[in-house]
């Protein structure tokens, strides 16, 4: 049945990169769920959900689920979505649903719902929870139940989006796919240059204030702040002067379409390098795709990847991240070096340097604005190989970094007031306000 796979494979890209034609068709269903919804009565205080689905993303929307509980004309509620497996994006195989479930409860208690009933098997219905406002963290309906799709929910409540990164390189088509935003009353965009993406691709809903689209920048950089008395657990030994804290956080995928990966040319080198050079401790942190990815794709055995994040696991001076949270980890460092990563902008905030390696895959030069990589280039060390990579390392060792003013410039610009999540939560009220009689 490979055949079926691959099909349906395609037909997903095609809807989600050809998927305006599917918008059109869509507007006048989304403007009779939009008069239904308006025309109900107002409340005191208006009820907003927020998904969590991915722990890892979380930090995304916790700074706007924060604002929220500070306000008191909003109402709001974590909600527990399990990870569902789908066969042929239709059937689901299968519901994992103890991690979110641990995660959520573990951290707000009595404030969670479980969409999801291990017990009955049985979703929650979403008409219950009484919602006028749902955020949901993923811009894919391919990993929801049926009747939590963007699709279904908008027929009930005001769907929402805040994305999980920031494209930095040319895959608005993901983040932003047609099929999914054309769901959704509230957008708000990170940047300047994808709500001017949004706006233009969902053209005529927005223009008659179906659909909103704001530049409110990134919530999560709310929570990245005061963090140089952080310290992490991972580094092998204590902080010294005379070692110098690096972290890796190679992409994910080879795929050039996406900005390709500098893994395979440096995972054995770092591994000889910090044999040599015990002044170096370097934590080696993988993104939760990678494993699978690169498996897949052939590039590394299952054998292979285990061997190397044992290697690093074990060394005197490296160490393996899999946690799901990196500010203490980014705060006591010295160095990232990275490549097309989103986490070289929260990196950023720290003032600490990084070292940037340009893939194969991408034109560094390039300046068209949806490569958002570029915006931070000047904040960055290119390095192409090993000898750059210790040449730099060298002289900031050594105290030197004509770099870090371009750096607090580009955190300023990103930080805005430090208050992104609360601005967010502005903007609801205000929708609400003038959309209920």
């Amino acid at each position: 049945m490979k055949w079926v796979e691959q099909f349906l494979s395609a037909a997903k890209t095609v809807v989600f990169e050809k998927g305006r034609l599917v918008h059109y068709l869509n507007i006048p269903s989304f403007r009779k769920s939009q008069k239904k919804i308006q025309s109900r009565p107002k409340k005191d205080r208006l009820r907003v959900g927020f998904m969590i689905q991915v722990p890892n993303s979380w930090a995304v929307l916790e700074p706007v689920y924060l604002a929220s509980k500070e306000d008191p004309d909003v109402e709001s509620v974590i909600l527990l979505m399990p990870e569902v497996t789908f066969a042929y994006y239709v059937k689901i195989t299968d519901i994992e649903w103890k991690s979110v479930y641990d995660f959520g409860e573990k951290k707000y208690g009595d404030a969670c719902v479980r969409l999801y009933d291990p017990d009955t098997k049985q979703w929650k219905d979403p008409e219950s929870l009484d919602l006028d406002y749902i955020f949901i963290p993923r811009p894919y309906d391919t990993y929801l139940p049926r009747p939590y799709k963007a699709s279904s929910l908008r027929k009930i409540m005001q769907v929402c989006f805040v994305p999980y990164s920031s494209p930095l390189l040319d895959d608005y088509r993901l983040m932003y796919n047609t099929h999914f935003i054309r769901n959704l009353h509230l957008i708000f965009c990170e940047k300047q240059h994808s709500a001017d993406y949004v706006t233009k691709k969902l053209g005529p809903t927005v223009k008659s204030g179906d659909q909103k689209v704001f530049c409110t920048g990134f919530p999560k950089f709310d929570l990245n702040k005061d963090g140089e008395n952080l310290e992490s657990p991972l580094w092998p030994r204590k902080r010294s002067s005379a070692i110098q804290r690096v972290i890796w956080t190679p992409r994910w995928n080879m795929d050039p379409k996406i900005g390709g990966s500098s893994f395979l040319t440096y995972k054995d080198a770092f591994l000889k390098w910090t044999g040599e050079d015990k002044s170096v401790d370097l934590v080696f942190r993988p993104h939760p795709l990678a494993r699978e990815a690169f498996i897949r794709d052939g590039l590394i055995t299952e054998e292979e990847w285990e061997a190397c994040v044992n290697a690093y696991r074990d060394g005197d001076n490296t160490a393996l991240d899999l946690t799901s949270t990196y500010y203490d980890l980014m705060w006591s460092s010295d160095v990232l070096i990275t490549d097309v990563s989103s986490m070289l902008m929260d990196y950023m905030l720290t003032g600490h340097p990084i070292l940037y390696c340009p893939t194969h895959a991408m034109d560094s030069t390039s300046d068209d604005p949806k490569f958002a990589i570029v915006d931070f280039l000047d904040g960055m060390y290119i390095v192409h190989d090993m000898e750059e990579i210790r040449k730099t390392l060298n002289m900031l060792r050594e105290g030197k970094d004509p770099k870090k003013e371009k750096r607090a410039e580009l955190a300023r610009m990103m930080r805005r007031d430090g208050h992104i999540g609360r601005d967010i939560v502005e903007l609801l009220k205000q929708d609400y306000a003038s959309s209920r009689v």
